[in-house]
């Protein structure tokens, strides 16, 4: 691994996606973080530290839009725009949450958790992907990404309609967590054999 030629790809991009990352975020990810950077400062972090920690999480799809953004030849914070509009859209953040929450006291329970979190990180960039590709043909980024939720209303509703579920189901467990995790994949899948 060359460590200075990723820097060089990755760092400006990366650096574009924190500065914009509070306009980036929808209503609900802002409120966790405006949570949890108050909680932080209570416990006596400086208010721009507290902030900075609160937006970590948000952080870790970073190299992910950045590659997406190279390969669609597109500005990192475009590509950002789509990555968390389609979040935000599909409740995606809500549904890692869920799966954060999720008991790991014992080490299977742990490593099943990582997991299904990884998966919820990977099937939103694929996601940011199949909106992306061939462009934003003249859209804005959250323009393009209302097209594609229209163009595949039918999927989108299916999942949607998952996710509802287990809101409605109360605490969620790992099978059912799963199962709406599998449902996001095949909104991929549809949108691929299009």
């Amino acid at each position: 691994l060359d460590i200075a030629a990723a820097i060089a790809q990755f760092a400006p991009g990366g650096r574009a996606i924190a500065d914009a990352l509070t306009r980036l975020l929808g209503a609900a990810e802002r409120a966790g973080v405006g949570a949890q950077a108050a909680e932080l400062e209570a416990a006596g972090a400086p208010p721009e530290l507290a902030q900075r920690i609160a937006l970590a999480e948000a952080l870790v799809p970073a190299l992910d839009i950045v590659e997406l953004a190279t390969a669609n030849e597109l500005d990192p914070v475009a590509a950002a725009e789509v990555y968390f509009a389609l979040g935000s859209r599909l409740e995606l953040h809500w549904l890692r949450d869920q799966i954060i929450a999720l008991p790991r006291e014992k080490r299977w329970d742990a490593m099943a958790r990582a997991a299904l979190r990884d998966d919820v990180y990977a099937e939103q960039a694929a996601l940011a992907g199949e909106v992306l590709r061939g462009g934003l043909d003249g859209q804005t980024p959250r323009q393009r990404v209302e097209v594609w939720l229209a163009e595949n209303a039918a999927p989108v509703e299916r999942c949607l309609q998952v996710v509802a579920e287990l809101r409605a189901a109360g605490l969620p467990d790992l099978a059912r967590l799963s199962v709406v995790v599998r449902e996001v994949r095949n909104l991929i899948t549809t949108a691929g054999a299009r």
